[in-house]
C-alpha cells in the first residue's frame, strides 16, 4: 500500500535533486526535490528565495551586465564577519546586523553547531538575572561596588548570628533587617554574575571579569550581546536584554536564522509591508524578532486608516514552515543537508494586487512636535517624527509602512578660526522628491564640521581619522543607503530643475538615537529599514542604474595631529524615473516662535 502521510518539509528539502534536466543556471529546488527554472516557478506561483552564501540585498546585487557596486565585496565579507582579505573580525568590528548587513547563513550554521558554547550556557542558571530591577551599566559601578562590600560584611554578621543561635542556615534569619539587606545585595550580585557568565560563554568578556561587578568591560560585553541578538545597543542590562538572557543559546541562534530568512524573503518577494502602518508587526513562529522601539513608530498609536497589515511576517513564517525551520533541531538538520546553501522555490502568500513593476508611490514625513527654542533646551518629545510610505491603490492612498525617523536640532558647528558653536540645523519643509538613490554612500564632511568630530581616540596613546563615519560602510554617517531630497523648480521652458539642500532620508549607525534623538537636518532610519526601503523602490519603481559616482574630496583635519581625509566616490547611484514625491510636513510647533532660531545654519548631511 502507498503511504498516506506526506514526508516532512525538512526531509523533502534535504533530499538530493531529482534527475531532471535543468537548462537555466539559476534554478531552484522545490519542496519535492525537483529543480525548477525561475519562469516555471513564477508560472506555478512559487517565489525563489536565495539561501546561498553570495547573497546581498538588491541594492548591492550584480547588474545584468555583470557590474556591481564596489561595496558588494565588502558587504559579503562583513556578512561572514571577515575582512576583505578573509581574516576574522574581532568582536568590536563584527556583528553588523544592526547596522544594515544581513549575516550570512554560515554564521547561524556555525553558531548552532557550536556544542562547546551551548554546553557553557547550559551550565548557567539565568533565573537570577530576572531579579535585577534596573538597567545596570557602567554608571552604576560605584553603587554596585558598595553593595558588594555591604553583602560581604552582612554575610559575616549573619553567620555569627546563626552560630550564636545554633540555627541550621541563614534563611532562619529571614525576618531580620540584616538578612533582608543582605538578600537584596546578594540578589544583585548573583544576577550580575549570571549575566557575566553568559557573556563569558560568548567570549565577549574574559572569565576573570565575571565577578559580580560592573565595569566598562562588562558594559561593552553587554553591548556586544545586544548587537549579536538584535537588541538596542545601549550597554545596559535593560528588560529586553535580561529576557533574552533567559533564552537557550540554540533558541537565540534560531532567531538569528529567522531574521536572516526574513530579509531573504523580503528581497525575493518585493514586500515592505511590516504592519507598522496598521496593527504592528506580528510574531513569526510565535517570536517577535525585533526590539520594541523598532516595532512601533510612535508607541501605541491607533492604526492608520487602510494601513497595510504585516505581510512580511506572514511570508517569513510561511517560508520557515515550508523549509521545515520549526525549531533549532530542525534547522540544524537543514543546515547539515545544505552546507553551502541552496536556492529554493517556495509557496508564499500571494502579493497584494497593488504590487506591480512600477507602483504609484509617495511618502510623507511628519516632523512631529517641534520646539524652536532660542537656545538649546533639553525637551522630552512626546510626538516623534515619522516617515510613512503610501501607494495609490485604485484611487485610495494606502499606507504601507510607518517608521520612526529624525529631524534637525541643535548641533556643533565650526565657524571662523576653528571655533565651535551650537547652531540649529533645520529640516526643510514642503514638497520634495526622491530622485537619486545611493548604495553604500559616502559622507563629505562640510567645512562646518568640527575637526575634533573627525578624529577618534584609539585609547593606546594614539589618534586616527574617523574613516568609518565617512564611509562607505555600515558605520558611515549615511549608513548603507541614501535617498536625496531634491526640491523641484519649474524652469521657463517647462523643464524641471532639481536643487539639493543637503537633506536626505538615510540609514544611521546611531541606532539608539533614532528613538529620541535629532540629526543635522536629515531623516535617519534604522539601517536595515533604510535598506528595505531602497530595495522596495528598486523593485517597484522604474529607474536608471548610474553606477559608481566619482567624487574628489580632500580635507586637512587638525586635531590631536594632522590627518588627510580622502573620498573618491559618492556611492553607487540609481535614478528614479520618475522621482518619488515626498512631502515634509511642518509638524506641531510647540513654541510661540514659529520659525527656526536666529542662530541657525543651513542643514547639511549627517
Amino acid at each position: 500500500m502507498s503511504p498516506s502521510a506526506q514526508a516532512s518539509s525538512e526531509i523533502r528539502f534535504a533530499r538530493s535533486e531529482l534527475t531532471t534536466q535543468v537548462t537555466c543556471p539559476d534554478a531552484a529546488k522545490r519542496a519535492d526535490g525537483v529543480m525548477i527554472c525561475p519562469n516555471e516557478a513564477k508560472a506555478q506561483g512559487l517565489t525563489i528565495v536565495d539561501l546561498g552564501e553570495n547573497w546581498t540585498p538588491r541594492l548591492f546585487a550584480q547588474q545584468p551586465d555583470g557590474t556591481a557596486p564596489n561595496f558588494r565585496a565588502s558587504y559579503l565579507a562583513l556578512a561572514n564577519d571577515r575582512s576583505l582579505d578573509g581574516k576574522p573580525l574581532d568582536h568590536a568590528q563584527e556583528l553588523a546586523e544592526l547596522y544594515g548587513v544581513v549575516p550570512s547563513l554560515a554564521i547561524a550554521r556555525a553558531r548552532l553547531a557550536d556544542e562547546a558554547r551551548h554546553a557553557c550556557h547550559d551550565a548557567i542558571d539565568p533565573a537570577p538575572i530576572l531579579v535585577l530591577d534596573k538597567p545596570y551599566a557602567q554608571d552604576h559601578k560605584d553603587a554596585i561596588a558598595a553593595s558588594n562590600m555591604r553583602r560581604v560584611a552582612l554575610a559575616k554578621q549573619l553567620e555569627q548570628m546563626r552560630v550564636a543561635k545554633n540555627l541550621p542556615d541563614l534563611i532562619a534569619l529571614a525576618d531580620t533587617d540584616q538578612y533582608k539587606k543582605w538578600k537584596k545585595a546578594d540578589d544583585l550580585y548573583r544576577g550580575l554574575l549570571a549575566a557575566q557568565q553568559r557573556l563569558v560563554c560568548e567570549t565577549f568578556l574574559p572569565a576573570k571579569d565575571a565577578d559580580g561587578s560592573m565595569t566598562w568591560r562588562t558594559s561593552n560585553a553587554v553591548e556586544l550581546f545586544q548587537r549579536r541578538n538584535f537588541l538596542m545597543p545601549n550597554e545596559r542590562l535593560d528588560p529586553e536584554t535580561r529576557e533574552a538572557m533567559q533564552l537557550d543559546s540554540r533558541e537565540l541562534d534560531f532567531r538569528l536564522a529567522l531574521r536572516i530568512l526574513r530579509e531573504r524573503v523580503v528581497d525575493a518577494s518585493g514586500l515592505i509591508e511590516d504592519g507598522t502602518a496598521s496593527g504592528g508587526p506580528q510574531p513569526i513562529l510565535g517570536r517577535l524578532l525585533d526590539p520594541a522601539p523598532m516595532r512601533a513608530a510612535r508607541g501605541g498609536e491607533a492604526p492608520l486608516p487602510d494601513g497595510a497589515p504585516d505581510l512580511i511576517g506572514a511570508a517569513t513564517e510561511a517560508a520557515a514552515k515550508e523549509l521545515g525551520w520549526t525549531d533549532p533541531a530542525a534547522l540544524r538538520t537543514f543546515f547539515e543537508a545544505h552546507p553551502k546553501g541552496i536556492r529554493v522555490a517556495l509557496k508564499l502568500p500571494a502579493p497584494p494586487a497593488y504590487h506591480s513593476a512600477h507602483m504609484d508611490l509617495s511618502a510623507v514625513i511628519d516632523r512631529g512636535d517641534v520646539w524652536y527654542d532660542e537656545v538649546p533646551i533639553a525637551r522630552k518629545i512626546k510626538r516623534r517624527p515619522t516617515l510613512t510610505l503610501f501607494v495609490n491603490d485604485g484611487g485610495k492612498q494606502r499606507p504601507l509602512i510607518r517608521w520612526p525617523t529624525t529631524i534637525g536640532g541643535w548641533s556643533d558647528v565650526r565657524v571662523g578660526a576653528g571655533y565651535v558653536v551650537q547652531k540649529w540645523k533645520e529640516s526643510d519643509v514642503g514638497p520634495r522628491v526622491w530622485r537619486n538613490l545611493f548604495a553604500a554612500p559616502t559622507w563629505l564632511p562640510p567645512p562646518s564640521t568640527p575637526d575634533r568630530d573627525l578624529v577618534k581616540n584609539n585609547y593606546n596613546g594614539t589618534y586616527s581619522l574617523k574613516t568609518d563615519i565617512m564611509g562607505p560602510g555600515p558605520h558611515a554617517a549615511f549608513g548603507m543607503t541614501l535617498l536625496v531630497h531634491d526640491k523641484v523648480v519649474k524652469a521657463k521652458d517647462g523643464t524641471d530643475t532639481y536643487y539639493d539642500n543637503g537633506i536626505g532620508t538615510h540609514g544611521s549607525a546611531s541606532v539608539t538615537s533614532i528613538v529620541n534623538g535629532t540629526s543635522h537636518g536629515c531623516h535617519r532610519l534604522y539601517n536595515q529599514l533604510a535598506v528595505r526601503l531602497s530595495d522596495f523602490l528598486l523593485a517597484h519603481r522604474e529607474h536608471i542604474v548610474k553606477g559608481e559616482t566619482p567624487e574628489y574630496y580632500r580635507r586637512i583635519v587638525r586635531h590631536k595631529g594632522t590627518f588627510v581625509a580622502k573620498i573618491s566616490t559618492r556611492g553607487y547611484g540609481y535614478e528614479m524615473t520618475p522621482p518619488v514625491p515626498v512631502n515634509v510636513k511642518a509638524g506641531n510647533i510647540k513654541t510661540s516662535r514659529k520659525v527656526p532660531p536666529r542662530d541657525s545654519a543651513p542643514a547639511r548631511p549627517d
